[in-house]
Order: C-alpha cells, then sequence, then structure tokens
C-alpha cells in the first residue's frame, strides 16, 4: 500500500521542501504530455525537413550558393545570378526578325512536308501553304507570314520541332537567334513581380525547348499586343536576362599559396596573382573576388555587355572573346575572323591531354571536326565565354551544362581543349 498517496510523482521542489514549485501528476498523465511532446517535435523537424527538400530552391538557381568540387583552383564558391541588358541596348521599337518563316523549298508541297513532319495538322498546313511566296533574290527559298493564332496554336512538343528546323536556316533570325533560357531560371527570368502573370504565362506558352534550354522566338507577336512603352520595355529587359555565376576564392591562412599561384599564375602571371592571395593568406585568410585572378582583358570585360563594332549592329564573338583572353594589349581583332583563328589554333596552340587548367581554350565541335564556339577554362566545370556577336551576349562566367544548352545537338557536341605552346 502507498503509505503517502498525495506525493507527486514529478517534483520539482528541492528535498528541504523550501521549493515554491512543486508538480502533482500522475504516471499516465506524465507519459500523455511526454508522447504529446514528442509529436510537436517530430511534426516541427518533419515540417523543417519537408520544406528543406520541397520548397528549397534548387541547386544552381539565382537565391542559391555552391562550391566547386575540390581541385587545384582551391575552393572556389559560384553564387548564381542573372545579368539584364543595359537600359541603353532597349527600345520599344525592338524587332526579333521579321515574323515570317523561311523554307529552303521550290513549291508548297516540300514546305507541307516539313510542317507535317515537325507535327502540324492538315488543317493547320492547309491554312500556311497558299500564303507561301518565293522570296527576291534568294532562288529556292520560300516565306510566309503565318496567321497569329496558328502560331499560337502550336503546342510547346510541335513548336519545338519546328522552329528546331527554321533555326537552321539563317533567314529566320527569331528561331536561330530567340531569346534563351533555361528550366532552372526561368522563374526568375521572367520574374513575375515585374511583369502581369497574365503576360508571363502567355511567354511561356509560346517557348519552345531544345535539349535542357527553353527559347522564346514569338517577341514581336506578344510585343504588338502591348499598349504601354514602359511595360514592353519591362518585358525586353526580363528577356535579356543571362545566366551567370559571381565567383568568390578562399585563401587559406598562413601563407601557403603555392598551389593557387601555380595554377592561376600561368603564362608568366604569377607576380600578378602571387602579391594579393600571399598578402591575404598571411594576414588571417578569407575570401576573395575571383576576378582578381583574371588577366586584365577578361577582367575588364566579365559581366559587362560588348561595344558594337564600327557601323555594325554587331560585336566581336566567342572568338575574339577566347583568344584575347591573355592579351596583355590592345585585343587582336584579327581573331574575330574565324579563319584566322584556325590559323592562330594550329599554330600557337597544342591539344591537352588530361585535366585541363586555367586560361585553356575549349572548343565545341561537331561528330564533323567542325568548331561551332569557343569559350576559356576557369575551373572544374566553369568556363568564361561570350555566346556569339548579339550585343545582348555579355562576357560571363558559364557552367558548361548551360552553355551547351543554347547550342543545336548539344548531345552530339564534343570539347576539346587547347594549350598555348610552350606555356
Amino acid at each position: 500500500m502507498n503509505d503517502n498517496p498525495r506525493m507527486p510523482h514529478i517534483s520539482l521542489g528541492s528535498p528541504s521542501g523550501r521549493s515554491f514549485v512543486r508538480l502533482r501528476l500522475s504516471r499516465r498523465t506524465a507519459w500523455n504530455v511526454f508522447s504529446t511532446l514528442c509529436v510537436i517535435a517530430t511534426l516541427v523537424f518533419g515540417a523543417k525537413w519537408a520544406a528543406e527538400k520541397f520548397l528549397a530552391k534548387p541547386a544552381g538557381s539565382v537565391g542559391t550558393k555552391l562550391e566547386l568540387a575540390p581541385g587545384p583552383w582551391g575552393k572556389v564558391t559560384a553564387q548564381p545570378i542573372l545579368i539584364e541588358a543595359p537600359a541603353s541596348l532597349l527600345s520599344v521599337n525592338f524587332r526579333l526578325g521579321d515574323n515570317r518563316w523561311y523554307f529552303p523549298a521550290r513549291d508548297p508541297g516540300e514546305v507541307g512536308s516539313v510542317l507535317r513532319k515537325a507535327g502540324l495538322t492538315e488543317a493547320q498546313i492547309a491554312q500556311i501553304q497558299p500564303l507561301l511566296q518565293p522570296v527576291k533574290d534568294a532562288d529556292g527559298l520560300l516565306a510566309v507570314l503565318p496567321p497569329p493564332a496558328l502560331v499560337r496554336s502550336l503546342d510547346m512538343d510541335v513548336r519545338s520541332k519546328l522552329y528546331e528546323t527554321l533555326a537552321l536556316i539563317p533567314q529566320n533570325f527569331a528561331q536561330s537567334e530567340p531569346f534563351r533560357t533555361t528550366a532552372l531560371h526561368l522563374d526568375a527570368w521572367l520574374n513575375p513581380e515585374k511583369l502581369p502573370p497574365e503576360l508571363v504565362d502567355e511567354v511561356k506558352g509560346l517557348m519552345w525547348r531544345r535539349g535542357s534550354g527553353l527559347f522564346f522566338s514569338d517577341y514581336n507577336l506578344v510585343a504588338d499586343a502591348i499598349t504601354s512603352p514602359v511595360l514592353k520595355l519591362e518585358l525586353l529587359k526580363q528577356l535579356t536576362h543571362k545566366a551567370s555565376v559571381v565567383l568568390t576564392l578562399e585563401v587559406p591562412p598562413g601563407g601557403e599559396v603555392g598551389q593557387l599561384v601555380d595554377y592561376y599564375g600561368v603564362n608568366g602571371r604569377r607576380d600578378k596573382v602571387e602579391p594579393i592571395l600571399r598578402a591575404l593568406s598571411e594576414a588571417g585568410g578569407g575570401t576573395i573576388g575571383f576576378s582578381n585572378m583574371l588577366p586584365a582583358f577578361a577582367r575588364a570585360k566579365l559581366y559587362r555587355f560588348p561595344d558594337p563594332l564600327a557601323g555594325k549592329d554587331i560585336s566581336q564573338d566567342c572568338h575574339w572573346t577566347t583568344f584575347n583572353f591573355f592579351n596583355q594589349s590592345a585585343p587582336d581583332d584579327t581573331l574575330n575572323d574565324a579563319v584566322h583563328v584556325s590559323e592562330v589554333l594550329k599554330a600557337m596552340y597544342e591539344p591537352v591531354s588530361g585535366q585541363p587548367r586555367f586560361g585553356d581554350v575549349v572548343l565545341l565541335t561537331l561528330p564533323d571536326s567542325s568548331s561551332i564556339h569557343s569559350a576559356t577554362y576557369i575551373a572544374d566545370d566553369i568556363v568564361f565565354t561570350k555566346n556569339g556577336p548579339s550585343l545582348a551576349a555579355p562576357y560571363l562566367f558559364s557552367t558548361v551544362q548551360e552553355m551547351l544548352a543554347f547550342y543545336p545537338n548539344s548531345e552530339s557536341i564534343r570539347l576539346a581543349y587547347y594549350r598555348l605552346k610552350g606555356s
């Protein structure tokens, strides 16, 4: 028998009995309280885990940070960003192509075959064929101004097949030089806080896909229906967003920076990078902006949009950017000529076997050995590049995956690496 049935099972009172706090709980009540607390804790931690797993932004998207894989480049952190074109490049009068579709064909039947292969219905093809016209001074080329309603009616799969075919024909500028992004950046690329949701939905509904790239070619169709110049400029600004990363290098303390100097000081640049690396290391270490590791040419261009070539509405291309990377004087403008670049590559560079290093040329080649793009290797999967001669293409850091996403037949593209002889 319990001699003292009123004694609490749980007591916060002191042994002397002078405590002001005493609890009297039955064993069942104590167990229930404990069980409830466990359930609450499980729900709280479960909700936190679910939020981190399902609501967190995907790695590599804007708003995240990630570390590059370990390597001789040291500990490098990448923060994805989207760069938009400056206001000086934007105009309410901007046009992306002339709204027409061009086909290398001599009669409507040939065009019908192309459209049918892309997945258009016979009714849609019947709308196109009567409108086809020969292109003046272009033998064997037909063009059509497709009805806006037909353009809007295409689903993504059909639009993707058709526009990928049209993109191979230079006259189809809107398809060969579309606005570009990837699924990873789509939500940030079209900021719903700056554009009406119905306009965002309209643009997304007109996009097409190639590999992991997402493209928008029907800007004119959408812009022509916008009456507000301010809104039209805002849309154009959003569409010019280009994905890049801000890189920071962590310098270890203690003055041991030999490996970093070896990696970034290639081609006679040790005296350019060692002083700042050693000074920061001896001061206890810390992070430093990656632009401090770049040669003067690349440092001056990074994250900036190009100036136009004299009398033209284009700028220097990818090869000019790549092969001037280590140039210590004025940029060599002859490197904007593909034939000359090929000669320079053969005469001054040699293929790299094994791991590429800082400053190596990255050449994107097709199975027939033709090159379609070049960039400069930085570290891990990061390159310094300018994607094409467009004035809307800035000089930036890019991941290899995002660089490949914008090229046709990306799955068959091979990356070849070249290094200056004797370096």
